[in-house]
């Protein structure tokens, strides 16, 4: 019985040995891991409660707004919290995510991996507006009465700005891309990308220095049927020149890294003053008058309107109706019949997709794609349909044309 006893106590020990010795060389591979933060304890207490109090998010610390949340879908759980306080979700900066709310308060939930299974996060709150309006967005004033909004940082811990803020100019030519090369070798890589249903064509050229990566940007995309042009130049560290856990952070953060979005919002935000008044602002000026001169005035003007897009650009209100519907105070009625937008085109033409094109007096342009879909939209002036097939004779082959 004696016997017994002790066998079974020695296997208890054994066991415990076990357990202590495998906890131990744990800690010792993954310490850096484990200590990144300091005390370890709300992060392993955030863990225990993620995995068994069926949590999505935990809060680690009530001074500093940190939480925690599984690696797995915790973006979307925290930009779901955040809405929930009153904000909406704008675009993501690097590490960044930024919200708005609609009296202008921002919010900023700055992102870091804790192992690759487990997420940290701080949400700062500003409600001072004009403070936080500078922090992530600045104006700058091109030239020529040209303005846009650009972001004064990426929020990223191992991508940084070299040239920056970023360049833009217009060119007096309509919108092509032609994909080639490759971003390592001399004369770069372009690419043709959709953001939001909106074209642009990518070029990036990269070197390395020093241990870091420098890539040269320029985005080309439609403007004003011309073509508008931003340059900018970013460094990105070399990951593999980390140890653990910042090697794996920095790769985490480069694939999650959306130079794109970031773009986009800069070229939305773009202003061009013009000295000559649009089609809406002469309308709006002549219409309220009764004299004969502002009468004819108008009439030109909406002899202009063609097509369902030029009488809304016009100013006029879009009536609630199936499909949409758009009048002119002429008594005339147009139609949206089209399925998609004249960047669709301009990508579906640039991928080389489309078998022939007909084009209306409406300005109504129809692709027929070699897969047998069509594509409709209205092309922002008469014939610039036509200019932008020629110009893609030698990348695409011919595409036949017809118009009304």
């Amino acid at each position: 019985m004696i016997f017994e006893n002790q066998s079974k106590n020695k296997k208890v020990l054994l066991i415990i040995s076990l357990i202590i010795l495998i906890v131990g060389i744990s800690a010792l591979l993954y310490s850096p891991v484990i200590f990144q933060e300091g005390n370890p304890w709300p992060q392993v207490k955030g863990i225990a409660q993620l995995n068994f109090t069926g949590k999505d998010m935990v809060k680690l610390s009530s001074e500093e707004n940190r939480y925690m949340t599984k690696s797995k879908n915790g973006a979307e759980v925290i930009k779901e919290y955040v809405e929930d306080k009153g904000y909406n979700f704008t675009e993501q900066m690097g590490s960044g995510y930024l919200f708005q709310s609609i009296t202008g308060e921002s919010a900023v939930a700055t992102h870091k991996y804790y192992s690759r299974f487990y997420s940290l996060w701080k949400i700062t709150e500003n409600t001072n507006n004009t403070e936080s309006s500078n922090d992530l967005r600045t104006t700058v004033t091109v030239g020529d009465g040209i303005t846009f909004q650009y972001p004064r940082e990426l929020l990223a811990k191992y991508i940084s700005e070299t040239e920056w803020p970023p360049q833009f100019k217009i060119e007096d030519k309509l919108f092509v891309c032609n994909p080639s090369g490759n971003e390592i070798q001399q004369g770069g890589q372009t690419e043709l990308r959709l953001v939001d249903n909106r074209s642009y064509c990518v070029m990036k050229e990269s070197e390395g220095a020093a241990g870091s990566t420098y890539t040269a940007y320029t985005y080309t995309f439609p403007k004003d049927n011309k073509t508008g042009v931003i340059t900018f130049t970013l460094r990105f560290v070399q990951c593999q020149n980390y140890d653990e856990p910042k090697a794996s952070e920095c790769e985490n953060e480069r694939s999650a890294f959306d130079i794109d979005g970031t773009i986009d919002r800069i070229v939305q935000s773009i202003e061009i003053k013009s000295e000559q008044l649009s089609i809406a602002e002469e309308l709006k000026d002549c219409l309220p008058k009764s004299d004969t001169a502002s009468h004819e005035k108008c009439n030109e003007l909406l002899v202009m309107i063609r097509n369902f897009d030029d009488c809304v650009n016009a100013g006029f209100t879009i009536m609630k109706s199936n499909p949409p519907q758009c009048a002119t105070p002429d008594g005339r009625t147009f139609t949206d019949e089209t399925n998609s937008t004249w960047d669709v085109v301009l990508t579906t033409l640039n991928n080389c997709e489309v078998e022939s094109v007909f084009q209306t007096h409406s300005k109504l342009v129809t692709l027929k794609l070699k897969n047998g879909n069509k594509v409709t939209a209205y092309e922002p002036q008469i014939d610039a349909v036509m200019k932008v097939v020629a110009d893609l004779k030698g990348k695409c082959g011919d595409i036949r044309m017809a118009t009304e």
